[in-house]
This record gives C-alpha cells, sequence and structure tokens, in this order.
C-alpha cells in the first residue's frame, strides 16, 4: 500500500513534469505551480471518565480537588503564529518546532518537524505539585510504537533539541547563529525539568515528540508520574499517570490557502499583561500573571469572534479591553468592553460573553477571612481584571 506522504510525492512530481511538459510544447516560461497545504490535525477524543473535560479551544482538561492540567495540540500554524518572524524565513527559518514557511520541493509541500503539546498545570490546593516532561509518553495505534519526549541538552534524554540540531547544523557563522537562537527558543519555551508548582501558581510549557506517521490515526499522551505530595525529604510520596487521548487526521488541499481550520487568517494575544485590583497581598491565584495562564488557554475561542468579522470585511486589524469581575471562587461576575478599536461591535460583544463565561481558579484565601464575615459569599470577595487584547492579520507573515 502506497503510504499518504508518498502518494503525495508522487502527485507533486507528477504535476511538476506535466507543467514542465506544457510549457515545453508551448515554448513558454515554467508556470507557477502551486504548492500542496498538508495539514496534521490532532482532535481530543470524546471523554466519558470523571475529572477529564473537553474545552471549546480543543484542549483536554484533567480536574481533581485544587489542581488543574491542561494539555493542548499544538498545530503548525499555532506555532508558526507564536513565532511570526522565526517562521517566516523559508529554509532558514529558526522556529524550532517547525520548518516554517520552507517548502520541501521533493514533495511540495511543508514538512512536519515534531509533534508538540502545551501543558499547563494550574495548582490551588496541593502544597506542591511537580511534573517531569521526560517521563511523558506518546502512543499510537501503529502497533507497539511508543514516542519518548525530547530533552533540551544533550545527554538529559534519549532524544534532544541540542543533538537533533548540532546534527543538522553545517559549519558556518550564520549555522550557529541558527543554531543558537532555536536552542534559545527551545529553553524559553519547552515545559522544565524539575519545576515545582507551588500552591496559587501556575506553570507550562511545551512537551515535543517525534511527528507522527502518515498512517497514524489515535494518539494517547501520557503524562506519567506527576507527583501530588512529598515526604519531609523531598521525595515524592504520591503520584498519578493522567491519559490524554487524540484523533488524528490529515487534510490535504492544493494552493496555500486552502485549509483555514489549521491556519487561521488572524490571531489574538494580550499586547501587555493584565492589571488586576482589589486582590489581597499573599493571593496568588489573582496575581496577574496566574490571571493570564488562564486566558491564554482562551485565545483561539477569542480570536474566533475577530475572524468572522474580519473575514467578512467587518472589522479591522486593532485593540479590544475588556473589564471583568472575579469572584471568591473563580466565577466572573460582570464583563464589559471599556475601549475598541476593531470597528465592528460584534466583535467586543462576542468577547464580552466568552469572558463571562469563564472560570479561574479559587482564592487562596478564605474568603471569610477576607470579608471579615463568616457568613460572606463569594461576591464578598472581587477583583477587578483588565486585559487588553490585540487582534492582527498573520498572513503577510507566512
Amino acid at each position: 500500500m502506497v503510504s499518504a506522504q508518498r502518494r503525495s510525492r508522487i502527485q507533486w512530481l507528477g504535476r511538476l513534469w506535466l507543467v514542465a511538459a506544457l510549457a515545453s510544447i508551448c515554448g513558454c516560461g515554467l508556470l507557477f505551480l502551486a504548492p500542496i497545504e498538508r495539514v496534521s490535525l490532532l482532535a481530543p477524543q470524546p471523554v466519558s471518565t470523571e475529572g477529564y473535560a473537553v474545552g471549546e479551544d480543543g484542549s483536554i482538561t484533567y480536574e481533581m480537588d485544587d489542581l488543574q492540567v491542561v494539555v493542548e495540540p499544538m498545530s503548525d500554524a499555532s506555532l508558526n503564529r507564536l513565532f511570526l518572524e522565526e517562521s517566516s524565513l523559508g529554509e532558514y527559518s529558526i522556529n524550532p518546532y517547525t520548518f516554517g514557511d520552507y517548502v520541501d520541493p521533493e514533495v511540495g509541500y511543508v514538512r512536519n518537524r515534531f509533534t508538540v503539546f502545551r501543558i499547563t498545570v494550574h495548582n490551588r490546593g496541593f502544597a506542591k505539585v511537580e511534573l517531569n516532561p521526560l517521563r511523558s509518553l506518546l502512543t499510537t495505534d501503529r502497533k507497539g510504537e511508543v514516542l519518548q519526549a525530547y530533552g533540551i541538552l544533550a545527554g538529559a534524554a534519549p532524544r534532544t533539541f541540542e543533538a537533533y540540531y548540532r546534527a543538522r547544523r553545517r559549519p558556518s557563522g550564520n549555522e550557529y547563529y541558527r543554531f543558537n537562537m532555536r536552542m534559545g527558543i527551545v529553553r524559553s519555551n519547552n515545559y522544565g525539568v524539575g519545576e515545582k508548582i507551588f500552591k496559587g501558581e501556575s506553570y507550562g510549557g511545551f512537551i515535543v515528540f517525534d511527528p507522527l506517521d502518515d498512517a497514524v490515526r489515535d494518539v494517547r499522551l501520557m503524562l506519567r508520574d506527576f507527583i501530588l505530595k512529598f515526604n519531609a525529604f523531598d521525595m515524592p510520596l504520591e503520584t498519578v499517570d493522567l491519559a490524554f487521548d487524540f484523533q488524528r487526521r490529515i487534510v490535504e488541499e492544493e494552493g496555500r490557502e486552502g485549509v483555514e481550520e489549521e491556519r487561521a487568517a488572524t490571531a489574538a494575544r494580550l499586547r501587555f499583561p493584565s492589571e488586576v485590583s482589589g486582590n489581597a497581598t499573599g493571593d496568588a491565584s489573582r496575581d496577574p500573571g496566574t490571571i493570564d495562564a488562564v486566558i491564554g488557554a482562551h485565545f483561539e475561542a477569542v480570536n474566533d469572534c475577530f475572524a468572522v468579522e474580519f473575514l467578512a470585511g467587518e472589522a479591522a486589524e486593532g485593540q479590544l479591553d475588556v473589564r471583568f469581575g472575579v469572584d471568591a471562587e473563580g466565577r466572573v461576575r460582570t464583563a464589559e468592553v471599556v475601549r475598541s478599536t476593531v470597528v465592528r461591535e460584534a466583535v467586543g460583544e462576542c468577547v464580552q460573553e466568552l469572558v463571562g463565561g469563564w472560570k479561574f481558579g479559587p482564592t487562596d484565601i478564605p474568603v471569610e477571612l477576607l470579608a471579615g464575615d463568616e457568613e460572606a459569599g463569594p461576591e464578598a470577595y472581587m477583583v477587578e481584571v483588565t486585559s487588553f487584547f490585540e487582534f492582527i492579520d498573520v498572513r503577510g507573515s507566512r
């Protein structure tokens, strides 16, 4: 049986030969040949196990007591949007997780370099927890296939980014520069080894595996030996294994504008950290960094509000500031748009409705202590958050 990748290569070479032949017959120059848009997508499997829930943004969340673990599969397009400039240099793109916008002439499309997941841990109740990313495994429906997570520095794991890019580094000054730039991005964005997450803190990063074979249709991400409790000697006392299941499919079309669900025209982001007022001293769960970590998990849904109007020609690139109140239990009680430059009011209305349904972690400090009243409800302690969203058209960066 011919694999999908080999079939794509045969189709590409056949098209290239046909165009060259036609050009030779007619005596004209070589016609423009659009590359193939080939996208590998991971979508959550339906979940029925207690504690697991599928998010609107395609993530899977595991929640136990006051611990929340969010797993988000990262498409190449999402990774390219995170590193726009680094991904738009063709053959010399320095995004360490993808091939950027470089179309491999052998196959006629952008290959997948890795399989990437973003893991975010929110610890609201445990004294401290720890996830060792190098204990993670990715199993597939190919019999016996188990992929190990990449480490950062050579020797840290069977597969590492340093060894991977050293093997591909050619002896030139520019190549050493690109190597150092890639390693700098990896050090800043991969999930770190030995990172203990204390009560009230959140932490996240990428866990990376080899690219999936074309035949793979189901994968399971195993986060093994997640430490929930430590003994007096700081050794693991209680651990848990977490499993996250995804369906995989490959979408293939001719042209560079084919697959909207994988490569969106626009992106949403925070142009600077959110402002938080009314936060009690010592309440780490209401720290701007903790708040923004939760907001970051909703960027795709926020972007959807803008993309629909923008692609219809009704909205413009711009900024949207939203102010909302969060009670002691983490529920959003109020939400309003306080400033918008995106032209279309429907964008603000959509984002406002989204924000109103968000759920943050509970406060670290009992509300009765904050309010000075044993009968006080969660609304007695409210913090006001102002978040500064920015919407951009990313198509010009491809």
